[in-house]
């Protein structure tokens, strides 16, 4: 696996994610409901057991009041 895919996507995007959640107030459960997903699973995206589809993490974004943009990688 990529590390796009696994170390970077967490610590680069996920917390970001997370923070916003805190900043909101929110709970791991009223993410679950806003999103209409089951019990627990924001929670695993949130620790890396799991990765959210790309339909879901736009959602996830939409619902914490952001947008994705994508940038240039610098080399």
């Amino acid at each position: 696996m990529s590390e796009a895919l696994g170390t970077q996507f967490h610590n680069q995007l996920i917390k970001q994610f997370v923070n916003r959640r805190y900043e909101l107030g929110y709970t791991l459960a009223q993410m679950d409901d806003i999103l209409g997903v089951a019990k627990g699973l924001v929670s695993k995206w949130e620790v890396g057991m799991r990765r959210p589809s790309g339909f879901l993490f736009c959602c996830w974004a939409d619902s914490l009041g952001c947008e994705l943009e994508l940038k240039e990688k610098k080399e």
